[in-house]
């Protein structure tokens, strides 16, 4: 399906660990970066297309605070953008809106490091004069236009002067603070946020603040890198009146981290998912973190009393998903989830993550979280909404016959290969056979294939096999119903997602620059049928 988005992009100029560096501000086009004047280089001319990524010439990190507005109904997403205002470091956050998860807007910087941008002149926030670091976005009763109905809240760790000359209970170096909209009922698309005079919520603190959840008799909790905090209703969460409790010991010591409801049956495994979770026997809550790759694990969580950490635990009959599973083997990093209506109306819970891609890192696509009980492992499948990328078939073929032939090269138009999205069903061999396609372009090739073998006991729930794309590695769960297996590409100029069988398998694959010769190729070991091939 030739992808029919495209975005003009900008380069930047400084490298990622500059970050690190206490420089005065960051220069960018018109002198020191500031609300204006935030472009930091000129547009690439090789980059990702149809993938968020920064248009402003400054390079880019994790995804920050990923939210849906119930006010004025639009998709939001910040993103650490590297640049700084004087006497920062950096980063800040970027932001994106869109109505559809289609057509995405880049809006200017969100939220500025020493200042509030809402009001002008800008109103200095000494506690925060360096960066901002990854945050989260929640839906706050009460936090809507004039204090009535739901409303976005950021949560955000603020960077001080560890020298202490702007903020002299600056310790750890890192505190808490919330922004909101300035003008929620006026500013539909959000575009400037105001930092309330209660900040900083809490001081002395690590960084990462998770999505914050609401127990059942009203109290907030959140998570930070290595701690927990607490407000004791929607009310004090709004004024900024938080608490700390003690640390977070149930849970893995990690950036990034979120903890939330078990989601949702996979598509065609609901009878399964409904069966357990009448015999009350479902793991309650997944827990992410990232460190050396991003993780999640399954099991049981116990809020317990007011102003405690609570408890989270293995899952008795589900042992096996308290082990920490790597959600993506690729360049993928700091990912971040939020809760997102669909179409229908019905919550889903949708991740993003950092693809650490060339020129300058990008988004990766949203996807999908959904729960598999018979292959019992977490699903992350593209969002259906992104079928609207897609334009008119190039390629469609079926009932392919690879065996014979090692080889079928899909003779694609020059230039299309390069931005496209593949998919391929493949019928599952009576015989271990190893199946797949090459991407190609000059003398750098991408090839991404199943290693197939049948399974040796006919009676297991399910089985593995494995899979690869490029040099990354993983094991693609199977179970006894699955006749076929499906393997979906994203291509976009400088990297790939693959999804392995609607995302059991997911991975974000860096290539070289592609090419307007790039050149796609189905390959089997033996007999294999390709019941359908479509870019």
């Amino acid at each position: 399906m030739d992808v029919l988005i495209r975005r003009s992009l900008v380069i930047f100029q400084c490298s990622l660990t500059l970050l690190s560096e206490p420089v005065r501000g960051s220069m960018c086009l018109n002198g020191p970066c500031q609300p204006g004047n935030e472009f930091c280089g000129a547009p690439f001319e090789n980059a990702p297309k149809f993938h968020l990524m920064d248009q402003h010439g400054c390079g880019e990190n994790d995804p920050n605070g990923p939210v849906f507005d119930p006010v004025h109904g639009v998709i939001h997403h910040f993103y650490q953008i590297h640049l700084a205002a004087d006497g920062g470091h950096g980063p800040n956050y970027g932001h994106f809106v869109s109505k559809d998860f289609i057509n995405w807007a880049q809006l200017p910087v969100a939220i500025w490091n020493g200042f509030d941008s809402s009001v002008w002149p800008p109103k200095k926030t000494p506690y925060d004069s360096q960066a901002i670091f990854t945050g989260s976005a929640v839906i706050v009763d009460g936090a809507g236009p004039g204090g009535k109905g739901p409303g976005v809240v950021n949560i955000y760790p603020g960077l001080c002067n560890q020298n202490k000359q702007d903020w002299p209970s600056c310790q750890t170096g890192t505190l808490l603070a919330q922004a909101i909209p300035a003008d929620y009922a006026g500013d539909a698309l959000l575009t400037n946020w105001t930092k309330p005079d209660y900040n900083p919520i809490m001081e002395n603190t690590e960084r990462d603040p998770s999505t914050p959840w609401k127990l059942p008799n009203g109290e907030w909790r959140l998570r930070t890198y290595n701690g927990m905090y607490g407000a004791a209703s929607d009310a004090d969460f709004l004024a900024g009146k938080w608490y700390e409790l003690n640390n977070s010991s149930p849970f893995r010591t990690c950036e990034c981290p979120s903890l939330y409801p078990l989601p949702p049956p996979t598509p065609g495994f609901e009878k399964e998912y409904e069966v357990a979770a009448q015999q009350g026997s479902l793991p309650t809550h997944v827990h992410k973190t990232s460190c050396s790759g991003d993780w999640w694990q399954l099991g049981t969580y116990d809020a317990g009393a007011p102003k405690t950490t609570g408890n989270f635990t293995a899952t008795p009959g589900w042992e096996d998903l308290y082990e920490q599973q790597r959600i993506d083997q690729g360049a993928y990093y700091a990912s971040k989830d939020n809760e997102y209506p669909s179409k229908d109306g019905k919550p889903r819970r949708i991740n993003w993550g950092w693809a650490q891609i060339a020129p300058q890192s990008a988004q990766t696509l949203p996807r999908i979280i959904t729960f598999n009980p018979v292959a019992r492992c977490l699903e992350q499948a593209p969002l259906d909404e992104l079928m609207g990328l897609r334009g008119d078939a190039v390629y469609a073929g079926r009932d392919l016959k690879l065996g014979d032939i090692s080889h079928i090269d899909l003779n694609l138009a020059s230039g299309v290969a390069r931005q496209s999205e593949v998919v391929l069903d493949f019928a599952l061999p009576q015989e271990a056979v190893t199946f797949g396609i090459s991407i190609a372009s000059g003398a750098d090739t991408l090839d991404c294939y199943i290693a197939y073998e049948p399974p040796s006991d006919g009676a297991v729930t399910f089985y593995k096999v494995p899979v690869t794309c490029g040099k990354y590695k993983d094991t693609l769960r199977l179970v006894p119903k699955d006749t076929s297996v499906q393997l979906r590409i994203y291509v976009d100029n400088t990297f790939s997602e693959a999804y392995f069988q609607s995302g059991r398998v997911a991975m974000t694959v860096p290539q070289a620059t592609l090419g307007a010769d790039t050149r796609m190729a189905l390959f089997a070991s033996g007999p294999t049928l390709v019941q359908s091939a479509t870019v």
